[in-house]
């Protein structure tokens, strides 16, 4: 049975840390399209929980969220460019701006060694 990891997000407010690092993020230019920034990034069971930025909603306006909680579907890959990693899942590509502190990075660099044994098993 899976581990049970509980992930409790206080506020939906981002310190002036994060705020930059998605201003950052957002001026650079990416090899591919990205579907959203996200902050506040913890990896549970291959998929990356946070809050979201720039995300295009699905209606007839097309218009933009912020401050959404999202979970992406599984992640696919894995990959840096410049400062940031960019994580493909299967409904798009997802900037991550920063993690949760007290166990975001963690839990992304335990996707990342995983993903790096299963390349080597190759």
């Amino acid at each position: 049975m899976p581990e049970i990891i509980e992930v409790e997000f206080h506020s939906k407010y981002l310190s002036d840390f994060q705020l930059s690092r998605l201003v950052q993020a957002s001026l650079r230019k990416y090899t591919v399209a990205i579907t959203a920034y996200i902050s506040e990034a913890v990896i549970i069971e291959d998929r990356c929980l946070g809050v979201f930025f720039d995300h295009l909603q699905e209606d007839e306006a097309y218009r933009t969220a912020n401050g959404g909680i999202i979970c992406t579907t599984k992640i696919q890959r894995i990959w840096k460019e410049g400062r940031f990693w960019i994580l493909e899942a299967g409904e798009g590509n997802y900037l991550v701006g920063s993690f949760k502190r007290g166990g975001g990075r963690r839990s992304f660099l335990e996707l990342l060694q995983s993903y790096e044994r299963l390349k080597s098993e190759d």
